[in-house]
């Protein structure tokens, strides 16, 4: 029961930073966060530091945790880490790709689209990753996709922080996809670099964002987990 409370309360407040609810530099008052999931802190505290150590989360001695806030530096070699590790990542993955593999990969591309043309940002973010993650994890090396999902994770961060909020049709996955189907390594790597390349040069690098909303307001004590109501 402890851990699936745990889990739920993971899931929401990653969530919440994806959706960009919860901004960078925002504060995760233990406390608030107990009282608006009806749990106690420990439970709270187990979900920070696991956030942390995926570097969502920043905990700073004597002070508390907070959302992470990414320098402009520090965003740039993010991407420049993806750009390695995902370039690798299709030159293993066209050396075999399974059928059942294309075709979860084909259906994420498509979810995206929807998730485009309905005008949902958020969703789309999140597939996206979820694609890159997928693609990760048919190379076979395991330790590709590990590092890739705390890369994404900032990744989701960083577009919060210094990312401009509309959607835009993007058919980049696609061209990868059949790029690599097809065994057009070369192509395939110059694609995805390509790709990341572009959204790292699309981020406004200017360190303003908008005050965030109150935990409370993020978290309504009537939004309680399902367990517990």
């Amino acid at each position: 029961m402890a851990l699936e409370q745990e889990q739920e309360i993971y899931q929401a407040i990653k969530q919440a930073i994806i959706e960009q609810k919860m901004r960078p530099n925002m504060q995760l008052v233990e406390e608030v966060l107990a009282e608006s999931f009806g749990v106690s802190r420990t439970p709270v505290r187990n979900v920070v530091r696991r956030l942390a150590a995926e570097k969502l989360v920043t905990i700073i001695p004597y002070k508390g945790a907070f959302v992470s806030c990414p320098t402009i530096d520090e965003a740039k070699q993010v991407f420049e880490m993806r750009r390695v590790i995902e370039t690798a990542v299709v030159r293993k993955v066209c050396e075999h790709l399974g059928d059942e593999q294309y075709q979860l990969l084909h259906q994420l591309i498509r979810d995206e689209h929807d998730a485009q043309h309905h005008g949902n940002i958020f969703a789309a973010i999140r597939i996206t990753g979820d694609f890159h993650l997928r693609l990760a994890e048919a190379s076979g090396n395991e330790y590709y996709s590990r590092y890739l999902e705390e890369l994404i994770s900032l990744s989701y961060v960083i577009i919060a922080l210094y990312g401009e909020q509309k959607t835009k049709c993007c058919d980049d996955h696609q061209l990868i996809l059949e790029a690599i189907r097809s065994g057009q390594t070369e192509q395939a790597e110059q694609l995805m670099n390509d790709h990341l390349l572009e959204i790292e040069q699309a981020l406004k690098f200017e360190e303003q964002y908008e005050r965030p909303s109150s935990l409370s307001d993020i978290f309504p004590h009537h939004v309680r987990m399902t367990s517990l109501s």
